[in-house]
């Protein structure tokens, strides 16, 4: 391991750890948020041989392994949701069906069924699609500096971000649409 001067480190501590953690806690929360951001750190000095000095490398640089390290958290987060499913667990903790209620509740659930429906799409994106949407929409960067993080071409972002799109709208206009089955008509 090279060793890196502190104040270079305490620096780059200061100027991103801010936004890394908000980045981080939008992905997986604050508390596990607060892991990670250490974790990124602790990766920074461990790999910092091979860092390449520039102008605005060291936000690309840091994101690039925070984003790693949130994948690495989804992995094992995937394992145990499947884990979970099997043990049929996710079934026995439904909620009861909502009976007499006003406007209001009825269009909170709605939206919250939608918001379920669009989180489910975007946990079953490919993780490097999950990472480049989020980079894109919660850290609002550019083609480039999206690029950057994920080692890609700008032109390729875009590309992907347009095919992303339209896969999560094609899923969820699927997840809404009634099922003819089961709609109530008579023969």
């Amino acid at each position: 391991m090279a060793v890196v001067d502190p104040n270079v480190m305490n620096k780059m501590y200061r100027d991103h750890s801010g936004d890394l953690f908000a980045y981080l806690a939008r992905r997986v929360g604050r508390q596990r948020a607060e892991d990670l951001l250490a974790d990124t750190f602790r990766s920074a000095i461990e790999s910092y041989a091979t860092f390449e000095s520039g102008p605005g490398n060291e936000r690309g640089w840091l994101f690039g392994i925070a984003t790693n390290l949130v994948r690495r958290h989804w992995r094992d987060e995937q394992q145990r949701l499947r884990t979970l499913k099997r043990s049929d667990l996710a079934s026995r903790m439904g909620a009861d069906p909502l009976v007499g209620v006003d406007d209001g509740t009825a269009n909170r659930v709605d939206a919250e069924t939608h918001a379920a429906l669009l989180l489910a799409a975007v946990s079953e994106l490919d993780p490097e699609d999950r990472d480049l949407l989020i980079l894109s929409g919660w850290e609002h960067m550019n083609s480039r500096q999206i690029g950057d993080v994920l080692h890609i071409e700008p032109g390729t972002v875009r590309t992907r971000l347009h095919r992303i799109r339209q896969q999560l709208r094609s899923t969820l206009e699927a997840k809404t649409q009634p099922d003819p089955t089961t709609s109530g008509a008579s023969s």
